[in-house]
């Protein structure tokens, strides 16, 4: 896991998992959660330096650094919108790597990472894990529940064959235990799910921070920018 010390705050992408300064967080909760604030977890999140994840800017959100705190299940699974300055942030990392988190996961999910870290190894694809299983690694806390999915990122780059990986995870898929959701994603964070390509559509819906969007699935490898 690559992290990016500040001062220079680098451009976040989605799934960036951003550590801020404890000593500004009680005056980040004051400002925006009101009542909210007095729960013990989110009161200690980041003194137990827990990350926040970065995520979309909502429309109204027009200054400032938009991120989220994602709540356990026994918690209703509750995602809290926190809005942050750059002098609040400390270190943004990447998001964590399949083979650091793969040891929490449920023992019949063990198989599929084994065929995962397989494929992507031949095929040049760096994993990293989001979702339930990369919270409970990240806080130890009890996340994953029987209905998780395997929520995945499959670092992709050109010139891949994205029409055969999506028929090989596809294939993995089949035979695990549980769903696989997950996004080929490239170096300047624009992202899409792997499903997306299984049946070599014209366009494909891609995310980024700036929003969703439709792109020719030949210029999701190429590098292209949405206009």
């Amino acid at each position: 896991m690559r992290s990016h010390a500040l001062p220079k705050l680098r451009p976040l992408k989605r799934h960036d998992l951003v550590y801020l300064d404890p000593a500004r967080w009680d005056s980040v909760l004051e400002r925006q959660l009101g009542s909210d604030r007095a729960d013990p977890l989110i009161q200690s999140w980041v003194h137990r330096e827990w990350p926040l994840v970065a995520r979309r800017p909502m429309a109204h959100e027009t200054h400032g650094i938009a991120l989220g705190l994602p709540l356990p299940p026994s918690l209703e699974k509750r995602r809290i919108p926190l809005v942050v300055e750059a002098d609040d942030i400390l270190a943004i990392h990447e998001p964590t790597a399949l083979a650091c988190a793969r040891g929490l996961a449920p023992m019949v999910w063990q198989r599929t990472f084994d065929e995962l870290e397989f494929f992507a190894a031949h095929r040049g694809i760096e994993l990293q894990v989001f979702g339930s299983l990369a919270w409970q690694a990240l806080t130890g806390l009890a996340y994953l529940t029987s209905s998780s999915d395997i929520d995945l990122l499959l670092h992709v780059r050109s010139p891949a064959d994205i029409d055969l990986l999506s028929s090989e995870i596809s294939r993995i898929e089949d035979v695990s235990p549980s769903r696989i959701d997950g996004e080929f994603i490239r170096d300047d964070g624009l992202a899409a799910n792997w499903r997306e390509f299984l049946f070599r559509p014209a366009d494909v819906m891609v995310k980024s921070m700036q929003g969703i969007a439709l792109l020719d699935r030949r210029r999701f490898l190429a590098g292209d920018f949405l206009s």
